[in-house]
C-alpha cells in the first residue's frame, strides 16, 4: 500500500538513501510491473510443481505481494517466496504483509543477497558484507520469476574499494552501480527460459557507465519489455526510472523485436487528448501520442528497441520511419564531430569556493592573487546560442596555479606569487581535505581536472552540459571553460570552417532531434546532458555543404554584432533550414 511504502521510506534519513540506494516502490508501480510480468510468463509444469519467485531486495515486501496477486489463483497455491533485504524491520514487515495473504512457504530474510552470489570470501569481506549470514541461492532453488527494484548507489558513494571488489567479482567495467552488480547476481539465480522483471534507473540505457550492463543484458537475455518511464516522478527517487521485462536465454542471432514505449512530459496542448488518472494507466491501456494526467501532458512514444554489438552505443527507439530518418543522414555525412575535434569537459576544481570568484579585489590586498593566475571563466551561466551571453561574461575568474613550460602544465611555485601563496593557505584546511589530489601525487592546492592550457587561445566552442535546448557559443580566446561545461577545438588537420559548421548543425533543429532519437538521455523538465560521448557523435555534412553553413554563421554573427534583432531571427530560420538540407532533408517543423 502507498501509506506503507511512504511509511517505511519515511523510517530513512537521507544519508541512508544515499548510501542504501533505498527507494520503496507505490503499489501502482509495483502491480504494473507484476503485471507485465505474468503477461509474459508461461507455467508449463505438472499442476504438482513449485513456481519459485525472488525479490532479492525486497524492502517492505511491495513487489513480492504484486507479483503473488498479479498470478493466477491455481498457481498461487505452490509458489515458494524467497526475498533478501538488508533492512530487519522492513523484512518483519514483509513477511507479515505476504503470510497474512495466504502463502505458506515464505523465506524472508535478513541477508544481503550479493553474499550469497559471490563465491569468494575475500570480496564478501572487502565489500563489507557479512559473510557469515548468505542466502543460500544453489540451483535446485533458483527462481522462476525474479521481480526487483534493486538499490542505486554510485561509485562515488560506495567508494573506489568497494565499487572496485564489485567490479571484479561481477565482470563489470568502468563507474560501477550497485545495481550493475545486482542485475548479474540476479542472472545467476534464475532459471534458464525464467523471467526478470526489473524496475531500475533509465541511465543504463544511455550512458557510458551502463556500457557492461547493457553487454550483459545482450548477452545473458532475450529482451520482451522496455518502458522508459523518464521524469513521470512516479516515485521518489532522483534517478530516472526504468522497467524491463527479459527472459533468460540466449538470444538468438536474429534481430530482437523488444517493444519499446517511452514517457515524458511535455509542454500542455490546447489539442483534445485522451485524459488518464495515472501514466500507467495510460501504458495500460497501451495508447501512444499525448495524453493528459492531472494536468500534466505526457507523450507517449511507442516502437522497438534498437541495441548494437558495440555495448558503447545506446541503446535506442525506433521505427521504420525513423531508421530513414537516420539513414539518410548517414549516407549525406561527411564524418562527425569526433573526427574534427575532440569534445573535453571543462576543469573541475572541486573546491569552487576557493578558485572561483567574481570579488579578488575585495580580498585583503596580500590575498588578492597576482594577475597572471586570474583567469575570465566561462560557466552555464554565460551559455547563450552563438556567441556569450555579454551579461554573464567576466564577472567570474579562476584562481589557475599553472604555467604553461615548454608546451607542458607545471604547477607554479608558491615562493614566485606570494600573494597567491598566502590566500591559498588561508583556505588549506579545505583543499588538503581533498585527499584524492594528494594521493594522486599532486600538490594540495592543485585542481583536480585541469586541462591543458597550451588550447585555450585556440578558437573553439564551448556548451552547458545540461540545457533544454542547444546552447553552443564561440568562446572568446583565452578564456577557461568551467566543468559545468563542455568545449571542442578543431584539429590542426580540421579545414578552416569546421568550428563555425559544427556550430551551425549543434545549434539546429535537426541536431536536437539527431540528440533525442540516438541518445535520449533527459533529466526532468525536458533537460537534456550534452556530454563528450554524445556531442563528438554528431553529424557533420560533406565538405561543400559544411563550408556552406559555416559562410552563413559568419554572417548571422555578423549581423547579431549589428544587434539587427529581425535579421537575425530570419538568419537563424534560414540556417536551420540549410542544415536539414545539408543532410539531404527538408526541415520539419
Amino acid at each position: 500500500m502507498i501509506g506503507v511504502v511512504q511509511l517505511n521510506s519515511a523510517r530513512k534519513t537521507a544519508t541512508e538513501v544515499k548510501a542504501n540506494g533505498v527507494h520503496y516502490t507505490p503499489s501502482e508501480l509495483a502491480r504494473f510491473l507484476a503485471e507485465s510480468l505474468v503477461l509474459r510468463f508461461q507455467d508449463g509444469g505438472a499442476q504438482n510443481q513449485t513456481i519459485t519467485i525472488l525479490d532479492p531486495a525486497c524492502g517492505d515486501g511491495e513487489l513480492l505481494l504484486a507479483l503473488l496477486r498479479a498470478l493466477p489463483a491455481g498457481v498461487r497455491t505452490r509458489v515458494r517466496v524467497l526475498g533478501f533485504d538488508k533492512d530487519m524491520d522492513a523484512v518483519a514487515e514483509a513477511r507479515d504483509r505476504i503470510e497474512f495473504c495466504g502463502v505458506t512457504d515464505v523465506h524472508i530474510r535478513c541477508e544481503d543477497f550479493l553474499v550469497g552470489m559471490s563465491s569468494d570470501d575475500e570480496d564478501q569481506l572487502a565489500l563489507g558484507l557479512n559473510t557469515g549470514q548468505s542466502p543460500q541461492i544453489v540451483a535446485a532453488e533458483r527462481a522462476d520469476l525474479i521481480i526487483s527494484n534493486p538499490p542505486y548507489v554510485r561509485t562515488q558513494v560506495l567508494g573506489g574499494r568497494q565499487a572496485g571488489m564489485l567490479a571484479r567479482q561481477f565482470g563489470l567495467a568502468g563507474r560501477v552501480d550497485l545495481y550493475h552488480a545486482f542485475v548479474i547476481a540476479m542472472t545467476q539465480a534464475l532459471k534458464p527460459g525464467g523471467l526478470l522483471g526489473l524496475l531500475t534507473s533509465n541511465r543504463f540505457l544511455s550512458t557510458q557507465a551502463g556500457a557492461s550492463l547493457r553487454a550483459w543484458l545482450l548477452g545473458e537475455f532475450s529482451l520482451e519489455m522496455l518502458i522508459d518511464l523518464g521524469d513521470t516522478k512516479l516515485f521518489n527517487a532522483a534517478v530516472l526510472p526504468a522497467i524491463l521485462v527479459a527472459r533468460r536465454q540466449k538470444p538468438p542471432a536474429t534481430l530482437q523485436r523488444c517493444l519499446f514505449r517511452r514517457v515524458y512530459e511535455v509542454d500542455s496542448v490546447h489539442s483534445p487528448c485522451e485524459d488518464y488518472r495515472s501514466v500507467l494507466a495510460a501504458l495500460s491501456s497501451d495508447s501512444s501520442g499525448t495524453v493528459d494526467v492531472a494536468g500534466k501532458s505526457y507523450r507517449i512514444e511507442v516502437g522497438v528497441l534498437r541495441t548494437a554489438t558495440d555495448s558503447s552505443v545506446p541503446w535506442i527507439l525506433t521505427s521504420d520511419a525513423t531508421d530513414e530518418w537516420i539513414g539518410t543522414i548517414e549516407r549525406q555525412k561527411g564524418g562527425v564531430f569526433g573526427d574534427f575535434g575532440d569534445v573535453k569537459v571543462g576543469i573541475k576544481t572541486t573546491a569552487d569556493k576557493v578558485f572561483i570568484r567574481d570579488d579578488w579585489e575585495s580580498l585583503p590586498t596580500e590575498h588578492q592573487p597576482e594577475s597572471t593566475l586570474l583567469h575570465p571563466l566561462v560557466t552555464h551561466h554565460a551559455a547563450a546560442r552563438w556567441a556569450p551571453g555579454k551579461n554573464a561574461c567576466g564577472r567570474k575568474r579562476v584562481l589557475y596555479p599553472y604555467l604553461l613550460e615548454n608546451g607542458h602544465r607545471q604547477p607554479v611555485d608558491l615562493a614566485d606569487y606570494p600573494n597567491t601563496g598566502r590566500y591559498l593557505d588561508s583556505h588549506r584546511s579545505i583543499l588538503e581535505g581533498r585527499r584524492y589530489v594528494v594521493e594522486s601525487g599532486r600538490a594540495w592546492f592543485e585542481i583536480w581536472v585541469p586541462q591543458n592550457p597550451a588550447v585555450w587561445r585556440t578558437p573553439k566552442l564551448a556548451f552547458p552540459d545540461i540545457s533544454v535546448g542547444s546552447l553552443f557559443f564561440l568562446c572568446p580566446s583565452g578564456w577557461i571553460v568551467n566543468g559545468d561545461c563542455y568545449w571542442i577545438s578543431a584539429n590542426a588537420s580540421a579545414p578552416p570552417y569546421t568550428l563555425k559548421a559544427m556550430l551551425a548543425v549543434a545549434n539546429s533543429s535537426l541536431a536536437l532531434r539527431y540528440y533525442d532519437v540516438m541518445f535520449h538521455n533527459k533529466l526532468y523538465a525536458g533537460r537534456r546532458r550534452f556530454m563528450s560521448q554524445y556531442v563528438s557523435r554528431f553529424p557533420l555534412p560533406k565538405p561543400k555543404r559544411a563550408a556552406e553553413l559555416a559562410d552563413a554563421v559568419t554572417h548571422l554573427l555578423a549581423a547579431r554584432e549589428r544587434n539587427v534583432g529581425e535579421t537575425v531571427a530570419g538568419l537563424e530560420e534560414k540556417l536551420d533550414s540549410l542544415v536539414w538540407n545539408s543532410f539531404g532533408l527538408v526541415k520539419e517543423f
